[in-house]
């Protein structure tokens, strides 16, 4: 009887953790906005090796040892390799963990993986040069769960919580399965590290219940990435709609500009030929120069739309954010004379695209901030990972905008500024070469102002 409890408490131990793996694996990340996408692979390792271990403790269990007597140490051995093989999975994914999150003590909880490491090296090896074989092979065991089960489990679960701390300040859905997918791994790590299976056969079902409970909080809480890939086709949907409107639109505006560049030309010509005669009086100069600026304003608007109608595709390299801020910012120095801006742009971070175009991006979107910003001449630029991507923030100091403004902010030749301050195509254009770059472009108020967002993929999609 109590092998058939072992048999079935094993083999439903060994599919739950097999399962986690399958769930996490059968689903595509790789268009995923969300942060923790890179780090489920490695739980998913977890799983499938944790099941291996399982399994095979179960065939051990089950099968007469004795017979294999001579292979003793071998097999002993070969258990510990099994489970620690598991638990640095397991490890790696805390690590990864430690990666994406905003915690102000990352840098230093980081430091505690290879500690733990070198901890469990010196403690093996002390312990293998003073006590017997069978007994070193004892610690080992308790030494692996005690270290990387409780521990390196213990921290998985905790930077899972905490990344569902951040989720709900963001307001994400999904944050609460999240949390209870921490306090599962948590619990579990408590039973690996410090239950022994020589207890009695209560200890593994606890294990396993632990485990049935992160595989289900798992299942809600990677629905989420279920819900984010449905918007994903229905934003595609819209994007493809909203191109061939704008295509549309394009080649009218463009037909119309390029006719109307030709008599521009001969009217600015006549305007330099009245500049030249000298007997001009004052009122006419004066007419004259408003003439010109008219000009000069409508050869503006058809150069955007011309610009507006012939994106031409981009060629996408490894670029260096830092590097494009700092020359979108060099050119816009003459404007900036009179304001405070906060970069906060990482050094090291890079992403794919254009270098050209995402610096045009940056440029217009620093010229609408200083057009927004009227009483407190501050505007702060910030870039931050944001999963597979790279996330980009240029916030002003200004009035931001009106939900009604807000959603009709891309459309082409819709303007907040002034008549004859703005053309209304430089958002567009700015949407347009993100979504080039596959990336996302987004208009929020914030508490100081508008916060004009955009993202670029890390690697190429």
């Amino acid at each position: 009887m109590n092998e058939l409890i072992l048999f079935n408490v094993y083999l439903l131990y060994g599919l739950v953790f097999f399962t986690i793996g399958c769930v996490i694996s059968f689903r595509n990340f790789k268009f995923s906005k969300l942060a923790i996408a890179s780090a489920l692979p490695a739980l998913a390792l977890f799983g499938f090796t944790h099941a291996l271990h399982e399994w095979s403790d179960l065939y051990l269990n089950l099968v007469d040892i004795h017979q294999f007597s001579h292979l003793w140490v071998e097999i002993q051995v070969m258990r510990i390799v099994k489970l620690l093989v598991s638990f640095l999975a397991l490890l790696w994914f805390a690590w990864q963990m430690l990666e994406i999150l905003a915690a102000p003590h990352r840098r230093w909880l980081r430091y505690l993986i290879p500690s733990l490491l070198l901890l469990y090296l010196v403690a093996a090896m002390v312990h293998w040069s003073i006590f017997p074989i069978e007994r070193s092979l004892y610690l080992s065991v308790q030494l692996t769960r005690g270290i990387f089960g409780l521990v390196g489990g213990g921290l998985a679960g905790i930077a899972l919580i905490y990344y569902a701390r951040e989720l709900s300040c963001s307001n994400h859905q999904g944050a609460q399965a999240f949390a209870y997918s921490g306090i599962s791994l948590l619990a579990y790590a408590l039973a690996a590290g410090l239950l022994s299976s020589d207890w009695g056969i209560w200890v593994p079902i606890v294990r396993m219940l632990c485990a049935l409970a992160l595989l289900l909080s798992l299942l809600q809480a990677l629905k989420l990435f279920d819900q984010e890939h449905q918007q994903q086709i229905e934003e595609q949907q819209r994007r493809v709609l909203r191109g061939e409107k704008l295509r549309a639109i394009g080649e009218l505006a463009s037909g119309v500009a390029h006719e109307i560049k030709t008599p521009l030309s001969y009217a600015t010509l006549g305007c330099d030929l009245l500049e030249a005669q000298s007997d001009l009086s004052e009122p006419q100069q004066r007419q004259l120069h408003r003439i010109r600026h008219g000009l000069e304003r409508a050869n503006h608007i058809s150069q955007e739309v011309l610009h507006f109608a012939r994106q031409s595709d981009s060629s996408p390299t490894n670029i260096n954010l830092a590097k494009v801020v700092n020359s979108a910012l060099a050119l816009m120095q003459f404007r900036l004379k009179t304001f405070a801006v906060e970069v906060d742009v990482p050094a090291e971070l890079d992403a794919i695209g254009d270098a050209i175009k995402v610096e045009e991006v940056i440029i217009n979107l620093i010229s609408n901030a200083i057009d927004a910003s009227h009483d407190t001449h501050k505007i702060r630029i910030h870039a931050a990972l944001y999963g597979q991507y790279v996330q980009i923030q240029i916030i002003d100091w200004g009035s931001g905008m009106t939900a009604a403004q807000l959603k009709q902010a891309t459309n082409p030749f819709f303007t907040t500024k002034p008549q004859g301050k703005g053309t209304g195509l430089g958002l567009p254009i700015c949407q347009q070469i993100i979504h080039q770059h596959q990336g996302e472009f987004l208009l929020s108020n914030s508490a100081t102002g508008l916060t004009a967002q955009f993202t670029l993929p890390r690697t190429a999609l």
